[in-house]
């Protein structure tokens, strides 16, 4: 597929001045190649910021976004019904520099297939730490990777170590090392995240490292990925998650090209980590 150029800024919430701190609320995004020109901004979770901003009223920041909300579906609905032709000309007058609580970020670049998907892809980045919850979730398959080899009799421990020589090395958080060889390497793998970019995002960076190690002959005797991927939370959220359960399963496809998968879905992975680990 194409990968088209798009323009974004991040909003940010400033709501002290004289401190100069601010927090990051939405983003804006435009495409002149598909004509989208859109927006997330964070109207649900507030209590991050009146936490992070002592003696903060909500209502200001409820206020604040509303606004600037407003603002931002006037300008949209004026692209989407062909009464503001230049895309481009739309996001400079949205992101101008202006001395309110809420301003916009210097516009940035980026290259994707998918606009729509970007954009939510970045809300979930630079707004919700989408990145955070990611290595919280990967803690925590680690804990259990780690729980299911207790007992094990293994004729070496599962270490956290790179894999790889002085030119690329490529850290593993369980490796099995006979002598001077890695013979079998775990990794926890999160998939579940909220859109399907950021799952293709998360696997990409995987998949080239896999790669690489192969194709430089350094990859141990055996790898596995034991894998967590998206969980649908509730029925309106089904068509979303169908788009990242297709997601899942291409990357799952391309991993198992370089690795074993134990899929992490309802204990059924414990058994496939324990025959991997002493067989």
């Amino acid at each position: 597929m194409e990968r088209l150029a798009c323009k974004y800024s991040v909003i940010q919430f400033l709501p002290y001045p004289e401190t100069g701190e601010f927090a990051n609320v939405g983003v804006l995004l435009v495409c002149e190649k598909t004509g989208l020109l859109d927006f997330r901004l964070e109207t649900k979770r507030t209590s991050r910021y009146t936490s992070f901003f002592q003696n903060l009223d909500v209502g200001l920041y409820r206020f604040a976004t509303k606004n600037l909300g407003e603002e931002m579906k006037r300008v949209r609905n004026l692209v989407a019904h062909g009464e503001q032709h230049n895309l481009l000309a739309a996001f400079d007058g949205l992101t101008h520099p202006r001395e309110t609580i809420l301003r916009f970020g210097t516009p940035r670049v980026v290259l994707t297939e998918n606009p729509a998907a970007e954009l939510d892809a970045l809300f979930e980045h630079y707004v919700r730490h989408g990145f955070a919850k990611d290595a919280n979730y990967e803690a925590e398959l680690e804990r259990k990777v780690k729980q299911c080899l207790q007992g094990l009799k293994l004729a070496a421990p599962f270490r956290n170590k790179k894999v790889g020589n002085d030119l690329y090395a490529v850290q593993f958080p369980l490796v099995q090392t006979l002598g001077n060889k890695a013979t079998k390497a775990i990794k926890p793998f999160f998939l579940g995240q909220q859109t399907p970019n950021a799952i293709y995002d998360h696997a990409d960076r995987w998949i080239a490292k896999l790669k690489r190690l192969e194709d430089m002959d350094l990859m141990p005797e055996r790898v596995l990925f034991a894998v967590k991927g998206p969980q649908q939370t509730q029925v309106s959220d089904a068509d979303d998650y169908r788009k990242r359960d297709f997601a899942f399963h291409e990357v799952r496809n391309e991993l198992s090209s370089f690795a074993e998968i134990a899929l992490d879905k309802d204990g059924n992975g414990i058994q496939a980590i324990r025959d991997f680990a002493v067989q």
